[in-house]
């Protein structure tokens, strides 16, 4: 990324971590220093601070993450990666506002072009267009606010960042810190030793000096305990003891002189010299934070009377500046120890030419299993899967990232044999003036079996995805495409599977029924339903339409958002159809139940009740002539019923007896196309028919041993519809000399039927040779088929 840099240097306003700008400025006047002391700004780049900005920008996943430092007046980068850039005016730096947030806080901008704070800044409105902006305050030891740790973006980021990952930003601000702890205490354990050294020769001067010219130098009588100041400046001694000028000298007072802790040893050691002698070098303090070392040597002697003497001749220095060095050192020492133990990943140094392990943190031992002592006697090769060090150097090559870097992923071996995934980050430092190799070992076992269970786990819901029975689709939330889908879903929409990827999910849906299915579906989305469950058609591009039953759940992000739904769909289509036929069905025998009924109580009624025998017989054959036309009707579940098949089972109720007659021969014959009647219909013609073969049987054509009937039909057309014409004819029966004088119930019952019900016409015609009856009744056609109902 090339950011540019435009407009002025002036100053920007004081860091606001208070109310007022008193306050505030001074703040910045306390930070200003503390950023100064560590010595940074200007400095060339360094592998560990390249490496946490590396981090931030794997973690946060942008192509630009910087390691920032803001002085007075600019934003200084210690680390960059994906800009070529050194430092931007303060004023353009939104690294600003962060620290001027809480320190423990993430500053987050999902869209820098939508805030106006920084929609006009250069580096926004201007190239590299920046659009999403997170960084993190570092924190020194003390509290001030030194820089930040941040990541930048050309494309805004609306979600902004999970607690994960801000946690992530704090833990590499926190990580930066240390980094500048260690390189400040490294800074100023080298300037230590050069005081010390310095301190050591300006020693060796003084007590040259003191030597040379008696300054500071004391004396001691044991006798009487008196302490001689011999040094050449009155009052040295006094002043180097911290006494008042012209203050009685004596070993009592001395002693007085010295802190309250150290006068036990001093005390115990002054006799020890006293009866022993020799030369001594003591090291006290005459006051909290003051340091004097006294050195000389003790004379003991005998005098005539066998009476020990002794006289102590010496001088002291003040060692307070050599102390406080050691105290810093040993201080950065132990801070730096303290750094080291306190790392959130195993730390190995090795020696880079035989591969010894020279030192190790505790989580290294807590994970591998092994003492500290255990692996000061091993080799990185023992612990490395792949056991020699040659193989070792041979892969660290192929992984170097940079001179003195490399990254890689290895197996190591713990002590009990268990095989751990880690990531190895290996630089080459200086330590002590030895080069050595530093490595952050990372345990990515977990991570690893997590990956290879997704795979597995991804790997086998798309196979019982795509060899699903059932269709199934995945559903983007924020746009209502459909992210996938499987064979089954394909061929419920009738579109290629690559074709239905992208498109709109409701794009495929009835009309009539989109509007419930998109508001089901974003109700899911939004999370005020767990499930959405509906019954809805889809439209394949022929046209032709598809039933289903849609049960879709959600799908939620690591950050617990709704991304997506799946859904599982029932092709339902061949169910419903059997559903409305069933329905229909009942429907249509309810119906035809009434009508049967209501004709059976017309039959009654009508019926003769004079003769109880012939009544009953009358009844029962009207009723079965029914009961054949509802088998009929039946078998062809109630789509119809054929006319000829009517007609055989009509005729053969009557004919049984006549059929068996000696040389009766066939007596009836039935000439007609096969029509098939609607139910209506059916019923109607059963009833006509029955009255026509029971009137023959009785008075006609059948009541005679020669006596015939011939039944035909055909198919006439009237006007815009078709027309069923049939005759009745009869011949050889007894001899009909006209109409009779009155109507039968059969007549009535005929032309009630085909009239009145079927809306046709009847004709009778009284030949002598027999009855002739012609009837027209209007018919339909079936629909979807070529038979005339």
């Amino acid at each position: 990324m090339n950011m540019s840099t435009t407009g002025g240097t002036s100053r920007p306003p004081p860091l606001e971590v208070g109310g007022s700008l008193a306050e505030a400025a001074e703040a910045e006047a306390v930070r200003l220093p503390v950023l100064q002391g560590y010595a940074i700004l200007d400095t060339p780049a360094e592998a560990a601070f390249d490496r946490l900005a590396a981090l931030a920008r794997d973690l946060l996943r942008t192509p630009t993450a910087m390691v920032s430092l803001i002085d007075e007046t600019r934003q200084w980068f210690k680390a960059r990666i994906g800009t070529d850039l050194r430092e931007v005016p303060r004023e353009l730096a939104f690294c600003d506002h962060t620290i001027r947030g809480a320190p423990d806080g993430v500053f987050v901008v999902p869209d820098l072009k939508a805030d106006p704070r920084f929609a006009s800044n250069p580096l926004v409105a201007g190239s590299p267009h920046l659009r999403f902006y997170a960084g993190a305050p570092l924190v020194s030891p003390g509290g001030a606010v030194l820089g930040t740790v941040s990541v930048l973006c050309t494309k805004p980021r609306p979600e902004g960042l999970s607690e994960t990952e801000r946690q992530g930003l704090r833990n590499l601000a926190a990580m930066v810190t240390d980094e500048l702890e260690l390189r400040l205490q490294s800074r100023l354990s080298q300037e230590a030793a050069v005081r010390a050294e310095a301190a050591r020769a300006a020693e060796e001067r003084l007590r040259r000096a003191q030597e040379a010219a008696g300054v500071v130098a004391f004396e001691i009588a044991g006798r009487s305990r008196m302490v001689a100041d011999v040094a050449p400046r009155a009052d040295g001694l006094r002043e180097v003891l911290g006494l008042s000028p012209g203050s009685l000298l004596d070993l009592r007072h001395v002693l007085a002189a010295v802190c309250r802790e150290d006068r036990p040893a001093l005390a115990a050691e002054t006799r020890r010299l006293a009866d022993a002698g020799g030369e001594f070098r003591l090291e006290f303090r005459v006051k909290p934070g003051r340091w004097l070392q006294a050195r000389g040597r003790v004379e003991t002697t005998k005098g005539q009377d066998q009476v020990s003497y002794w006289r102590a001749s010496g001088i002291i220095l003040d060692i307070t500046e050599r102390k406080e060095m050691e105290l810093a050192l040993r201080e950065a020492e132990l801070r730096q120890r303290t750094l080291f133990e306190a790392a959130p990943f195993g730390v190995i140094i090795i020696d880079p030419e035989r591969h010894r392990i020279l030192d190790v943190n505790g989580r290294v031992c807590a994970e591998y299993g092994y003492t500290r002592e255990e692996f000061l006697h091993l080799s990185i090769a023992d612990i490395d899967a792949l056991g020699a060090s040659e193989a070792i150097r041979v892969r660290g090559r192929a992984h170097s990232v940079r001179p003195g870097t490399q990254e890689f992923e290895a197996q190591h071996r713990t002590k009990a044999g268990e095989i751990r995934d880690v990531l190895v980050r290996a630089q080459g430092v200086m330590l002590g003036g030895r080069k050595v190799t530093y490595g952050a070992h990372i345990d990515i076992t977990g991570r690893k079996a997590a990956e290879a269970a997704l795979r597995e786990s991804e790997a086998e819901f798309r196979a019982a995805f795509e060899q699903a029975s059932v269709a199934m689709s995945e559903v983007d939330c924020a746009t209502g495409c459909v992210l996938r889908a499987n064979t089954a879903y394909a061929r419920l929409v009738g579109r290629p599977a690559e074709e239905i990827a992208g498109q709109r999910f409701s794009d495929f849906v009835h009309p009539d029924d989109r509007a419930e299915d998109l508001a089901g579906f974003r109700r899911v989305c939004r999370g005020e339903t767990p499930t959405h469950e509906v019954a809805k058609r889809y439209v394949q591009p022929d046209g032709s339409v598809r039933w289903a039953e849609l049960t879709s759940a959600p799908v939620c992000d690591q950050a617990g958002r709704i991304v997506r739904t799946v859904a599982i769909v029932q092709d339902v289509t061949e169910r419903r159809a059997a559903e409305e036929r069933q329905a229909l069905l009942v429907r249509e025998v309810d119906h035809r139940a009434k009508n049967v009924l209501a004709v059976v109580q017309a039959a009654l009624r009508l019926t003769p009740k004079g003769d109880t025998e012939a009544y009953a017989k009358a009844v029962e054959g009207r009723v079965m002539a029914l009961a054949r036309a509802h088998t009929l009707l039946a078998a062809e579940r109630w789509t119809g019923a054929w006319l000829r098949t009517l007609l055989e089972g009509d005729l053969a109720a009557f004919l049984s007896s006549t059929m068996t007659s000696a040389g009766s021969g066939q007596r009836a014959e039935l000439h007609g196309p096969n029509v098939m009647l609607s139910p209506a219909s059916a019923q109607a013609l059963s009833m006509t028919l029955h009255e026509l073969a029971t009137n023959a049987t009785k008075h006609g054509a059948l009541s005679a041993p020669g006596g015939r009937i011939s039944v035909s039909w055909r198919v006439t057309k009237e006007s815009d519809r078709s027309a069923l014409w049939l005759q009745w004819s009869e011949a050889g029966g007894p001899l009909v000399t006209g109409a009779p004088a009155r109507r039968g119930f059969g007549s009535r019952v005929i032309e009630a039927t085909v009239r009145d019900q079927l809306g046709g016409t009847v004709r009778t015609n009284w030949e002598a040779s027999g009855v002739i009856c012609e009837l027209t009744v209007p018919l339909s056609v079936h629909p979807g088929t070529d038979r005339v109902m």
